[in-house]
């Protein structure tokens, strides 16, 4: 293929995908019907003995469709928004559960900063992590805020997730991308890909206004505007053995 045609196709995809994100972000598309039940962005009531510092802003995962969605990665990245520090917190953990929820695949502690923001938890490389194809995972973030001896957590969230092949047509498209794949896997309604891709850019790349532009209309869509200025923190995830 000539210079000339690749750079045709290069724009033509630049600005149909484009368009495309743009009518997706101004309505976004229903969720899918991957038959599992809703999860929940934020917690509902906390335990009447929990004893959690109070927040201006909530506990929050960072999901479209109401945690019912896709992914292609055989090791998904997620993503929460934390209101506390380290200090405040006696534990918070990652679980990923096989679909009967009674088979645990992935369970970390997670230690965080000195103060809160964004964290991201992306399953270790490693064969008994991974996601099947076609197969229904659910995932519970539990917080407890002071230490007691309840066995149920003072908060809770909780999504599904199911991985889906990478057919022809969206690894073609992505190749074409390059640095825009959160583009595609938006204009394919594949959200925890798409939101996982964006903020790695966005975070890496923070004087970017397109990336900027992207990410704030993103959250803006998704009903979650609290978090737009909220910054990526560190924090350290040490595998549980069960």
């Amino acid at each position: 293929m000539s210079l000339f045609l690749k750079v045709v196709r290069a724009f033509f995809f630049a600005f149909t995908i484009s368009l495309t994100t743009l009518l997706a972000m101004a309505k976004r598309v229903e969720p899918p019907d991957t038959g599992t039940p809703s999860g929940n962005t934020t917690p509902g009531a906390t335990r009447p003995e929990a004893n959690c510092p109070k927040t201006s802003k909530p506990l929050t995962a960072i999901f479209a469709n109401q945690g019912q969605d896709f992914t292609v990665e055989e090791y998904p990245t997620f993503l929460f928004y934390i209101p506390y520090n380290a200090q405040q917190i006696a534990l918070i953990e990652f679980l990923l559960l096989d679909e009967t929820q009674t088979k645990t695949i992935y369970h970390t502690s997670i230690k965080l900063s000195n103060q809160p923001g964004i964290i991201k938890i992306q399953l270790t490389l490693d064969t008994d992590n991974s996601l099947a194809v076609n197969t229904d995972y659910t995932w519970r973030l539990n917080l407890d805020c002071k230490p007691d001896n309840t066995i149920a957590p003072d908060l809770v969230l909780q999504g599904w997730i199911r991985r889906i092949p990478l057919n022809n047509q969206i690894n073609n498209e992505l190749k074409l991308a390059e640095s825009q794949a959160y583009l595609v896997y938006q204009n394919h309604s594949i959200w925890y890909d798409a939101i996982a891709s964006l903020a790695e850019l966005h975070f890496a790349n923070s004087e970017d206004s397109q990336l900027t532009n992207d990410w704030n209309n993103t959250l803006k869509s998704l009903g979650l505007d609290w978090i737009i200025a909220e910054p990526l923190v560190n924090s350290e995830l040490e595998l549980v053995n069960n």
